[in-house]
């Protein structure tokens, strides 16, 4: 009989072991099991914070920024580029003024009186050839200085080499101007004369300025003179500079170009 109550007395005890033992496993395996699934959405978060932080790093160095570039919007209103032209250009002109207002040596100067008088005499002889060629034999008298040189032909046939209104001896005047710029001594102003002819056409030109200014304020009408050189226009347009009643102008192109006198408005 004892081993009879012996047996009921364990079997409940094992089975409820057992039932225990298989609770404990199914409790003990069953938060393994939706792990993987809990631990997924972790990094998303992780992610998210990441982003978020960049943003507020982005939205902090943007914030940051901004005042520099407000600073300089707001600023003077020149800019790095301006400021750095006129320094340069101010260098490259006081550079360029201080060469052009350095003094010259005596030697330097005594050198380009020689110069310029070695073409002045080169000129003489290139003028005697080429008037010798419209069969005019004549001499030359020099007046020259430093920038200047005018040239007087003695000849007995004036009338041939002055030319129709001036154009014989206005033409030579330009050929010298040109031989003289090729031979470095542009700055040089060449002249040539004939018997005094400048003299006497500088007045002839100032009678027919008076008389011109007198006609268009008669008529009302402006007035076209005929095509003279730019020396004889100057001459025009100076002797009526102070006409309060006309006034002067030129148009066309050269050897065509001529002065207009018309009413002052």
């Amino acid at each position: 009989m004892v081993p009879a109550s012996a047996a009921p007395a364990t079997t409940p005890t094992s089975a409820t072991a057992t039932a225990q033992q298989s609770a404990a496993a199914e409790s003990t395996t069953a938060p393994t099991m939706p792990q993987p699934t809990m631990r997924a959405p972790k990094p998303a978060p992780t992610s998210q914070a990441t982003t978020s932080a960049a943003k507020a790093a982005t939205s902090k160095a943007k914030n940051v920024a901004k005042p520099a570039s407000v600073a300089v919007t707001t600023g003077p209103v020149i800019d790095d580029t301006d400021r750095a032209k006129p320094v340069t250009t101010s260098k490259t002109k006081t550079v360029t003024t201080d060469q052009s207002q350095t003094p010259r040596t005596p030697a330097e100067i005594a050198a380009r009186q020689a110069a310029n008088e070695t073409a002045v005499r080169a000129l003489c002889d290139y003028l005697l050839a080429v008037v010798k060629e419209l069969g005019v034999t004549a001499d030359l008298d020099v007046d020259f200085g430093n920038r200047y040189a005018t040239l007087n032909f003695d000849t007995a046939k004036q009338g041939l080499l002055i030319g129709k209104h001036g154009r014989t001896i206005n033409a030579l005047q330009d050929l010298a101007q040109v031989y003289m710029n090729h031979h470095g001594a542009s700055h040089v102003n060449v002249v040539l004369d004939v018997d005094d002819y400048r003299e006497r056409r500088t007045a002839t030109l100032k009678r027919l300025a008076e008389s011109t200014a007198r006609e268009v304020i008669a008529t009302g009408k402006q007035v076209f003179l005929d095509p003279m050189p730019s020396f004889e226009r100057k001459l025009i347009h100076a002797e009526l500079a102070n006409n309060h009643h006309v006034t002067t102008f030129s148009e066309g192109r050269d050897p065509h170009r001529a002065v207009v006198v018309a009413i002052r408005k």
